[in-house]
Formats: C-alpha cells, sequence, structure tokens
C-alpha cells in the first residue's frame, strides 16, 4: 500500500511537471533550438555546394584569391596533409602595371619569351580549362579544340625549364613574377639555399617533398615554380665532393626528370654564378633555355625613372629623365628603384614637419596648406642621391659572364 502511494505521489509530480510554465517554455526552446540546428545544417550545406560549383565553375586566380578570404580549405576537401609550399596569386587590378607592361627595357626578350613560350603555354592552358568555361560559346570551344589539336601536329616543344642568369639586383623576382601574369600563371618561389638541413638525408627529403607538393598545386592551376640561387644546391660536382652533397644534386636532377608528369608546372632557376653550376642541370628537358640579362642600357634607365617617378604619379618638379640616365650609366634596376625611393623620402620628410605644426596651439593654417604643394621632387634631390648610390654593378666581376657565354658556344 505504501509503495502505491509513493508511485502516485511521483505520477501525480511528473503530471503537474509536465503541465507547468517552466516546462512548456523549456520544451519551446529545445523545439527552437532544434530548428535552428536544421536551419545552420541546410545554410552549410547551401555553402558547400556554391563552394563546389565555384570550384568546377569558375576557378580563376581572381575567385580563388577571394575566396580564400574565407576559407582555407577550398582546394582540399579531400587533403589531410597541409602543403608545405606558399602559392602566390595575381589579380589584374591596373592594366598598366600587369605583365610586360611594367617592365622598362628587354624589348627582345619580351618578344622571344612572348613567341616561343609565353604564346603556346597559354594557348595551351587555355585549351585545357575550356570545360571550366561553361558561359564560352560551343562553336568557340570546338574552334579552340580544333585549331590546338592543329597546332600540335607541328610538334613544337615548349621549354620545360629556363634559367635566368645575370648579375646581382637586375631584378630576376620581378621579371618571373610579370612573366607569370603574362601566362596567367601562379608563383612559387624559393631559394634553394632554403632547402638546406644539417640533419643526414633530410636535404633530399625536402627537395622531394617540395616538388611533390609543387606538382599537387599545379594540378588546380598552371604554376611557375621559381627557385632563386640555384648555384647554392646544383654546384659542381667534383672528385672531392661529399657523399651528402651528391646525394642533393642527384635528388634535385631527379625531380627535374620527372616532370614530365607535371604538365602544369614550369620551372624557372636564377642565379648570379652561372660558372659554379653543375652541367647535368643545363642538359635538355631540364634547364633547356638560357637567358642572360645584361644591366639596363641608356633607354632602359630613362625608362625607370619616369616609370618610378612619373608612372607612380610621385609629386615632380621638371625633370631631366635624359641626363638621369646618362648620371646612372652601370646602375641596376634595384639602384635606380632604391635611389627614387629615397629622393621621395627626403622630399616628402617636410610634410611630416607639417603634421607636427598642427600640435601647436597657435598653429598658422594658411602657412601650413601653402606650404603642401612645395613638396615634390627635384633634379636637384635626385643628383646628390645618385652620387651618394654606388653602382651594385662596381662589386662584381663582369667576367665571370662574359666568359661563360662563350663556353657555352
Amino acid at each position: 500500500m505504501a509503495t502505491l502511494q509513493k508511485t502516485d505521489s511521483f505520477d501525480a509530480f511528473f503530471a503537474n511537471m509536465m503541465n507547468s510554465d517552466d516546462f512548456k517554455h523549456l520544451t519551446k526552446d529545445l523545439e527552437n533550438m532544434q530548428k535552428s540546428m536544421k536551419e545552420m545544417d541546410e545554410s552549410m550545406s547551401k555553402a558547400w555546394d556554391l563552394t563546389n560549383s565555384l570550384n568546377n565553375t569558375f576557378a580563376t586566380p581572381e575567385v580563388i584569391q577571394e575566396w580564400q578570404k574565407s576559407t582555407q580549405t577550398w582546394w582540399a576537401k579531400d587533403d589531410k596533409t597541409v602543403s608545405s609550399v606558399k602559392v602566390e596569386y595575381f589579380i589584374k587590378d591596373n592594366p598598366e602595371t600587369w605583365g610586360f607592361n611594367w617592365i622598362a627595357w628587354m624589348s627582345d626578350l619580351k618578344k622571344e619569351l612572348l613567341e616561343s613560350f609565353v604564346n603556346p603555354l597559354k594557348f595551351k592552358f587555355l585549351v585545357q580549362n575550356l570545360e571550366k568555361q561553361t558561359d564560352l560559346d560551343p562553336k568557340k570551344t570546338e574552334i579552340y579544340k580544333k585549331l590546338y589539336s592543329q597546332y600540335e601536329k607541328f610538334k613544337i616543344s615548349i621549354p620545360t625549364g629556363l634559367l635566368f642568369y645575370w648579375p646581382p639586383g637586375t631584378g630576376k623576382t620581378f621579371i618571373t613574377k610579370k612573366l607569370a601574369q603574362e601566362l596567367w600563371a601562379w608563383l612559387i618561389v624559393k631559394s634553394a639555399w632554403e632547402f638546406g638541413s644539417s640533419y643526414q638525408h633530410q636535404t633530399s627529403q625536402n627537395i622531394r617533398a617540395f616538388f611533390a607538393d609543387s606538382k599537387k598545386e599545379a594540378e588546380k592551376w598552371p604554376i611557375i615554380l621559381f627557385l632563386d640561387e640555384i648555384d647554392s644546391i646544383l654546384s659542381k660536382r667534383t672528385n672531392n665532393i661529399d657523399a651528402g652533397k651528391a646525394e642533393e644534386v642527384s635528388q634535385f636532377l631527379q625531380e627535374f626528370n620527372n616532370l614530365a608528369t607535371a604538365q602544369n608546372l614550369i620551372v624557372i632557376a636564377a642565379t648570379n654564378r652561372p660558372d659554379h653550376l653543375d652541367s647535368a642541370i643545363l642538359r635538355s628537358w631540364r634547364l633547356d633555355k638560357k637567358i642572360y640579362i645584361w644591366p639596363p642600357d641608356f633607354i632602359a634607365r630613362k625608362e625607370m625613372f619616369e616609370m618610378y617617378i612619373k608612372k607612380e604619379d610621385r609629386p615632380h618638379d621638371e625633370l631631366d629623365y635624359d641626363e638621369l640616365a646618362f648620371l646612372t650609366e652601370w646602375y641596376v634596376s634595384a639602384d635606380i628603384e632604391t635611389i627614387c625611393d629615397e629622393v621621395s623620402r627626403d622630399a616628402s620628410k617636410h610634410i611630416l614637419d607639417l603634421a607636427w605644426e598642427l600640435e601647436k596651439w597657435d598653429f598658422d593654417e594658411k602657412d601650413i596648406l601653402s606650404k603642401i604643394e612645395w613638396q615634390k621632387i627635384t633634379m636637384e634631390l635626385l643628383k646628390q642621391a645618385i652620387k651618394d648610390t654606388t653602382s651594385s654593378l662596381k662589386m662584381v666581376d663582369m667576367n665571370i659572364y662574359t666568359k661563360w657565354i662563350e663556353s657555352l658556344s
């Protein structure tokens, strides 16, 4: 009888609790929570569908760069490891500074690269990505494919690798970035000495992993792989070379041999000491096209001053660009850029002084505003900066390059 009373009491308590206002509110909150979670799940599903749609339809460098602001895993849905390479993307926000338009010299070289390297590769990449351009006219797509099929019949080989060799400061990284823009390619920059490790066999492992990750990235979009200071890892093998160094060179050469499996990966290597390179890397199907860049000539130096001052719209007086070019014979592009930056700093420092004038309680507004327009780059400032800047080539033995060119021929 006592047990029944306890049960009756519990049932009564449970019934009262179920009918209470607090429990009704709790139930309603749970229902709202479930509804919110369902809506969230649907939103995430729609977002993922949108991601896949962008991936399949609009996989251009601009879209990728914008999308990566909101997610770091857009391209790596199934990847379980993080790539060791850093990919640089480009957006064409200013046509005047895009690609070869912003290189002030090397007219013959630009023409050669466009005809034998850039245009064939751009055509190839265009045809490869036709399926992603769903808005393209089907007839146009078909004609593109027929044109490329006919083009392939000529069996024209496109260089698998380029070697840029030149004195320091002539802009190898800058030129490579502009070449990547011309190709609408992504860019991976690596200094060869970064592969080095004090642990046995680790350098070879670093080389192998880097090329593997670069090939993986090239599956998504064409990539230029820029290897700076290539002589630091591919130096000549001699009778006195240790086994570890020989292993590293062999590993690098093996990776170059395997580049045929990565159709979208173009390798550009750069060095200031071509005479230190192992001859094996210079053979066909490796770095088979070699490009030497002389220091900028008179016209190039004149264009550089115009580019860094007039085209960048820095405040300046009337300048004699011919005289500036004459005064900077044997100066390289890095020297001229440094000169222009320095005079800009000197010409603008008085604006900072005027800004501090505003901190005074009795500042003269008219005086400050009248002096703003006085701050400009002048010939006097430029001449002084040229005197204060030593040409980078004064520290370089130019015979290194002339002798190496002779050895090639």
